[in-house]
Protein backbone atom coordinates (compact mmCIF):
# COMPACT_ATOMS: atom_id res chain seq x y z
CA UNK A 1 0.00 0.00 0.00
CA UNK A 2 2.87 2.25 0.86
CA UNK A 3 4.55 1.55 -2.45
CA UNK A 4 1.40 2.48 -4.37
CA UNK A 5 1.09 5.71 -2.41
CA UNK A 6 4.77 6.47 -2.98
CA UNK A 7 4.42 5.81 -6.70
CA UNK A 8 1.36 8.06 -6.93
CA UNK A 9 3.15 10.80 -5.04
CA UNK A 10 6.17 10.52 -7.33
CA UNK A 11 3.95 10.60 -10.41
CA UNK A 12 2.08 13.64 -9.14
CA UNK A 13 5.35 15.34 -8.29
CA UNK A 14 6.77 14.54 -11.75
CA UNK A 15 3.69 15.88 -13.51
CA UNK A 16 3.69 19.01 -11.40
CA UNK A 17 7.35 19.57 -12.23
CA UNK A 18 6.65 19.12 -15.98
CA UNK A 19 3.81 21.68 -15.86
CA UNK A 20 5.91 24.13 -13.90
CA UNK A 21 8.80 23.88 -16.34
CA UNK A 22 6.57 24.27 -19.38
CA UNK A 23 4.98 27.37 -17.86
CA UNK A 24 8.42 28.82 -17.23
CA UNK A 25 9.47 28.11 -20.82
CA UNK A 26 6.38 29.88 -22.16
CA UNK A 27 6.96 32.79 -19.82
CA UNK A 28 10.61 32.94 -20.85
CA UNK A 29 9.71 32.95 -24.58
CA UNK A 30 7.03 35.55 -23.96
CA UNK A 31 9.37 37.77 -21.98
CA UNK A 32 12.08 37.38 -24.64
CA UNK A 33 9.61 38.53 -27.35
CA UNK A 34 8.45 41.41 -25.16
CA UNK A 35 12.05 42.43 -24.45
CA UNK A 36 12.90 42.33 -28.21
CA UNK A 37 9.85 44.46 -28.98
CA UNK A 38 10.83 47.02 -26.33
CA UNK A 39 14.43 47.11 -27.60
CA UNK A 40 13.27 47.74 -31.18
CA UNK A 41 10.80 50.40 -30.07
CA UNK A 42 13.56 52.21 -28.21
CA UNK A 43 15.71 52.07 -31.36
CA UNK A 44 12.87 53.62 -33.39
CA UNK A 45 12.23 50.52 -35.52
CA UNK A 46 8.70 49.19 -35.66
CA UNK A 47 8.16 45.82 -34.00
CA UNK A 48 7.92 42.88 -36.39
CA UNK A 49 4.40 42.02 -37.45
CA UNK A 50 3.40 38.53 -36.55
CA UNK A 51 1.17 36.58 -38.88
CA UNK A 52 2.01 38.73 -41.92
CA UNK A 53 4.37 37.91 -44.74
CA UNK A 54 5.63 41.47 -45.20
CA UNK A 55 6.09 44.60 -43.17
CA UNK A 56 4.11 47.68 -44.25
CA UNK A 57 7.17 49.18 -45.94
CA UNK A 58 7.55 46.02 -48.06
CA UNK A 59 3.95 46.09 -49.20
CA UNK A 60 3.53 47.71 -52.60
CA UNK A 61 0.72 50.22 -52.66
CA UNK A 62 -0.96 50.23 -56.05
CA UNK A 63 -3.56 52.59 -57.38
CA UNK A 64 -6.86 50.92 -58.16
CA UNK A 65 -7.25 50.07 -61.82
CA UNK A 66 -10.28 51.36 -63.75
CA UNK A 67 -13.20 49.01 -63.40
CA UNK A 68 -16.13 48.27 -65.63
CA UNK A 69 -18.22 50.48 -63.38
CA UNK A 70 -15.95 53.47 -63.92
CA UNK A 71 -16.07 52.90 -67.67
CA UNK A 72 -19.85 52.61 -67.54
CA UNK A 73 -20.01 55.91 -65.65
CA UNK A 74 -17.88 57.59 -68.33
CA UNK A 75 -20.13 56.20 -71.06
CA UNK A 76 -23.20 57.45 -69.21
CA UNK A 77 -21.69 60.92 -68.91
CA UNK A 78 -20.89 60.94 -72.65
CA UNK A 79 -24.49 59.95 -73.47
CA UNK A 80 -25.85 62.71 -71.25
CA UNK A 81 -23.55 65.32 -72.79
CA UNK A 82 -24.39 64.24 -76.35
CA UNK A 83 -28.12 64.32 -75.60
CA UNK A 84 -27.83 67.83 -74.19
CA UNK A 85 -25.73 68.99 -77.15
CA UNK A 86 -28.31 67.61 -79.61
CA UNK A 87 -31.12 69.43 -77.79
CA UNK A 88 -29.24 72.69 -78.14
CA UNK A 89 -28.45 71.92 -81.78
CA UNK A 90 -32.16 71.48 -82.60
CA UNK A 91 -31.98 67.72 -83.17
CA UNK A 92 -35.16 67.50 -85.27
CA UNK A 93 -35.20 67.95 -89.04
CA UNK A 94 -38.50 68.83 -90.74
CA UNK A 95 -39.69 67.80 -94.22
CA UNK A 96 -42.14 69.02 -96.84
CA UNK A 97 -45.36 67.06 -97.38
CA UNK A 98 -44.73 63.65 -98.98
CA UNK A 99 -40.98 64.38 -99.35
CA UNK A 100 -37.77 63.02 -97.87
CA UNK A 101 -35.37 65.55 -99.40
CA UNK A 102 -33.68 67.75 -96.79
CA UNK A 103 -34.57 71.44 -96.72
CA UNK A 104 -31.91 74.14 -96.31
CA UNK A 105 -33.10 74.64 -92.73
CA UNK A 106 -32.83 70.88 -92.16
CA UNK A 107 -29.26 70.84 -93.47
CA UNK A 108 -28.38 73.73 -91.16
CA UNK A 109 -29.82 71.85 -88.16
CA UNK A 110 -27.91 68.71 -89.14
CA UNK A 111 -24.65 70.67 -89.40
CA UNK A 112 -25.13 71.78 -85.78
CA UNK A 113 -26.02 68.23 -84.75
CA UNK A 114 -22.96 66.87 -86.55
CA UNK A 115 -20.71 69.28 -84.64
CA UNK A 116 -22.25 68.09 -81.36
CA UNK A 117 -21.87 64.40 -82.28
CA UNK A 118 -18.22 64.82 -83.23
CA UNK A 119 -17.54 65.77 -79.61
CA UNK A 120 -18.66 62.27 -78.49
CA UNK A 121 -17.80 59.91 -81.37
CA UNK A 122 -18.51 56.71 -79.43
CA UNK A 123 -22.11 57.66 -78.59
CA UNK A 124 -24.73 55.72 -80.55
CA UNK A 125 -27.42 57.69 -82.36
CA UNK A 126 -30.81 56.50 -83.56
CA UNK A 127 -32.55 58.49 -86.28
CA UNK A 128 -36.32 58.13 -86.10
CA UNK A 129 -38.33 58.84 -89.24
CA UNK A 130 -41.83 60.28 -88.62
CA UNK A 131 -44.78 61.35 -90.79
CA UNK A 132 -48.05 63.21 -90.40
CA UNK A 133 -51.36 61.35 -90.20
CA UNK A 134 -52.23 61.54 -93.91
CA UNK A 135 -51.70 58.39 -95.96
CA UNK A 136 -51.73 54.71 -95.08
CA UNK A 137 -49.71 53.21 -92.25
CA UNK A 138 -47.59 51.21 -94.70
CA UNK A 139 -46.87 54.19 -96.94
CA UNK A 140 -45.87 56.36 -93.98
CA UNK A 141 -43.55 53.66 -92.59
CA UNK A 142 -41.67 53.62 -95.91
CA UNK A 143 -41.62 57.44 -96.11
CA UNK A 144 -40.36 57.69 -92.51
CA UNK A 145 -37.57 55.24 -93.31
CA UNK A 146 -36.52 57.27 -96.37
CA UNK A 147 -36.40 60.41 -94.21
CA UNK A 148 -34.23 58.64 -91.64
CA UNK A 149 -31.91 57.27 -94.36
CA UNK A 150 -31.48 60.69 -95.97
CA UNK A 151 -30.74 62.24 -92.59
CA UNK A 152 -28.10 59.59 -91.84
CA UNK A 153 -26.54 59.99 -95.30
CA UNK A 154 -26.20 63.74 -94.80
CA UNK A 155 -24.71 63.36 -91.30
CA UNK A 156 -22.11 60.92 -92.67
CA UNK A 157 -21.25 63.37 -95.45
CA UNK A 158 -20.49 65.92 -92.70
CA UNK A 159 -17.92 63.56 -91.17
CA UNK A 160 -19.93 62.03 -88.34
CA UNK A 161 -18.33 58.71 -87.35
CA UNK A 162 -20.74 57.74 -84.60
CA UNK A 163 -22.65 54.47 -84.92
CA UNK A 164 -25.97 55.62 -86.43
CA UNK A 165 -29.06 53.44 -86.63
CA UNK A 166 -32.38 54.25 -88.27
CA UNK A 167 -35.98 53.32 -87.65
CA UNK A 168 -39.35 54.47 -88.92
CA UNK A 169 -42.44 55.08 -86.84
CA UNK A 170 -44.51 56.39 -89.75
CA UNK A 171 -47.52 58.18 -88.31
CA UNK A 172 -47.57 56.17 -85.07
CA UNK A 173 -45.82 58.67 -82.76
CA UNK A 174 -47.08 62.19 -83.50
CA UNK A 175 -45.89 65.10 -81.37
CA UNK A 176 -49.03 67.04 -82.28
CA UNK A 177 -52.54 65.70 -82.93
CA UNK A 178 -54.42 68.74 -84.29
CA UNK A 179 -55.66 68.26 -87.89
CA UNK A 180 -54.00 71.39 -89.34
CA UNK A 181 -50.89 72.19 -91.37
CA UNK A 182 -48.84 73.61 -88.47
CA UNK A 183 -49.33 70.36 -86.60
CA UNK A 184 -48.64 68.21 -89.68
CA UNK A 185 -45.37 70.11 -90.15
CA UNK A 186 -44.19 69.17 -86.64
CA UNK A 187 -44.92 65.50 -87.29
CA UNK A 188 -43.03 65.31 -90.61
CA UNK A 189 -39.61 64.97 -89.07
CA UNK A 190 -36.48 62.97 -88.50
CA UNK A 191 -35.61 62.92 -84.82
CA UNK A 192 -32.04 62.28 -83.60
CA UNK A 193 -32.02 60.32 -80.35
CA UNK A 194 -29.00 59.31 -78.31
CA UNK A 195 -29.35 55.63 -77.46
CA UNK A 196 -29.15 54.56 -73.84
CA UNK A 197 -26.19 52.40 -72.82
CA UNK A 198 -27.18 48.95 -71.65
CA UNK A 199 -25.84 47.94 -68.25
CA UNK A 200 -23.33 45.11 -68.36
Amino acid sequence: MRSITARLSCSALAWGLIFALSACATKETSSRTTQETMDQTEKGAPPPLQGFSKTPSEEAVQAPSPTGTAKADQAEIAVRQAREALKQARGDVYFEFDRWVLTNEGKKNLAESAAALKQSPSVKVLIEGHCDERGTTEYNLVLGEKRAQETRRYLMSLGVTNPVGITSYGKERPVCTQPDESCYWKNRRAHLAVEERKAK
